[in-house]
């Protein structure tokens, strides 16, 4: 919210300067421009409506990017849980294969092993 305020604040300082100055913005080609006085005189209400316009897409994009930025999150939340799952089941797997290669072992084998070793 209190990011809001501050663009808010920010775009209408910017209507104001656009206002006393003249100046043209174009958000589709990124640019600004010097328009005669007449524009300013003749339809004032024309050029409220453009910067309301172009405030209220400035607006949608943020929105959006903080959209994608939670999804983003959330997407990296879930890798992570991911993750700890996978070493979570390595871990046991490893365990009960050791397990598994204890309880299947012949003491016999250790046996002749020891004796085959000796010569």
């Amino acid at each position: 919210m209190q990011g809001q305020r501050v663009v808010l604040n920010l775009y209408s300082v910017l209507i104001y300067f656009l206002l006393i100055s003249g100046l043209n913005c174009d958000i589709g080609s990124n640019t600004i421009s010097r328009r005669t006085n007449s524009l300013t005189r003749n339809n004032p209400s024309g050029i409220i409506d453009s910067l309301r316009k172009q405030i209220e897409y400035k607006e949608n994009e943020l929105q959006r990017a903080e959209n994608v930025n939670k999804n983003f999150e959330k997407m990296m939340e879930l890798v992570n849980i991911l993750g700890q799952v996978d070493t979570f089941l390595t871990d046991r797997t490893k365990a009960i294969i050791k397990k598994l290669a204890v309880l299947t072992e012949d003491g016999n084998d250790i046996i002749v092993a020891k004796t085959m070793n000796k010569h």
